[in-house]
């Protein structure tokens, strides 16, 4: 980690980009279910996750919601709105409570309108976070409930670094677009096969190699994709 933190927005930024970031970053512990921002709110900060996993949820008018993009230690929230115009157009909640850095929205505007390199580097992370949701739309609406729930339980265990993942049937059932009783029926496949064990509202991965085999094609797609960013 050239920059030393565990975030992969801020440590692909060159030692310059991150220092002139670094006076006005601040740690905060972000609790499970917390709304950081609704629709038509302007978005305050730009969250930077590195334990933490935030959830962008579409709202629509008869209460339904579904998840749209997760956003872990890979990239960030709210970039979008620190260079264009600050609303937001959806509901984001911690889907899993951890640490993140934040910095002001119009702090982080203010630096990268002054410096084309960390402009750069921020529309570089605006491109995986288009990717990630064109490639969820596409699994989405192509790939088995299985495969889908492989896929999420990998991309999880890759944000928080454990074995054990602190999330409901509900929870699921809106990260994946389907009903509670579709991911029930899924995670109790999964634990007779013994790859996960599943019980109050936590999961914990057994066998990593079975779910990498069951997943679809989309979670390698998604990692080449981030890493093509990072490593440029």
């Amino acid at each position: 980690m050239p920059n030393g933190v565990a975030n992969g927005f801020l440590d692909s930024l060159s030692v310059s980009d991150f220092h002139s970031l670094l006076p006005f970053l601040t740690t905060e512990k972000l609790a499970w279910k917390t709304v950081l921002v609704e629709p038509g709110a302007a978005a305050q900060f730009v969250y930077f996750p590195d334990g933490a996993v935030l959830s962008v949820l579409k709202l629509l008018r008869d209460g339904r919601s579904v998840e749209v993009n997760t956003i872990g230690r890979e990239s960030a929230y709210g970039l979008m709105q620190a260079i264009g115009q600050p609303v937001s157009f959806n509901r984001v909640i911690v889907q899993i409570g951890g640490a993140s850095q934040k910095i002001s929205a119009a702090e982080l505007r203010r630096l990268a309108h002054a410096n084309p390199s960390l402009l750069e580097s921020v529309v570089g992370h605006l491109q995986i976070s288009a990717a990630q949701a064109e490639q969820s739309v596409a699994c989405n609406a192509l790939h088995s409930v299985e495969q889908r729930l492989s896929r999420w339980l990998l991309m999880t265990q890759d944000r928080t670094d454990g074995e054990k993942l602190e999330l409901t049937q509900e929870f699921l059932g809106l990260m994946l677009g389907v009903q509670r009783t579709t991911v029930t029926g899924a995670a109790r496949t999964f634990q007779d096969r013994d790859w996960i064990d599943y019980r109050r509202g936590q999961i914990r991965i057994l066998d990593r190699p079975a779910l990498l085999r069951a997943a679809c094609e989309c979670y390698a797609a998604n990692r080449e994709d981030t890493e093509r960013v990072l490593r440029r």
